[in-house]
């Protein structure tokens, strides 16, 4: 690999793996912290996370640029195959285009935008199963991310 290529594949792992452990605080203690607190204060608090998460431009950057750099990387890892390391780019991009940015659009954005409906104060009996779910789909993008960008990281070394 050139080292403009070695480069952008070093610096999307990076970038997935932060994201996975960006999504490790709220697998580990944040949602945990909101799941104690009184379920309208809970509710509210997720409903302001929700608001400001899509309106940071680091948070944006994490979930969805590894995945366009990785779809740039598995086609250059195609088109220019070098064996083991290829295969290792293809999978780390999937990995993180999958597991991180498809399960961000197709899983928590519909559930954001139903809680983003919920008044806290009427509708708080919802919240625990609301979490549950939440957290197990935020679960997958954690591991992916982190998968993704030890995949990336190994393509480097072999």
């Amino acid at each position: 690999m050139t080292t403009p290529w070695v480069v952008l594949t070093a610096l999307t792992a990076l970038a997935a793996a932060a994201c996975g452990g960006a999504f490790l605080t709220y697998s580990t203690f944040t949602t945990r912290a909101l799941g104690r607190l009184p379920g309208p204060s809970g509710l509210a608090a997720m409903q302001e996370v929700n608001r400001a998460a899509p309106r940071s431009a680091s948070f944006m950057a994490l979930v969805f640029g590894p995945a366009l750099l990785g779809v740039v990387l598995a086609v250059r890892a195609v088109l220019a195959w070098q064996g083991p390391a290829s295969a290792l780019v293809i999978a780390g991009a999937l990995t993180h285009l999958l597991g991180v940015a498809v399960v961000t659009a197709a899983f928590h954005v519909p559930r954001n935008d139903r809680l983003a409906r919920l008044d806290p104060q009427t509708d708080a009996g919802s919240w625990p199963g609301w979490l549950r779910s939440w957290v197990a789909g935020n679960h997958v993008r954690t591991v992916s991310g982190l998968l993704a960008g030890t995949l990336l990281l190994a393509s480097l070394l072999v």
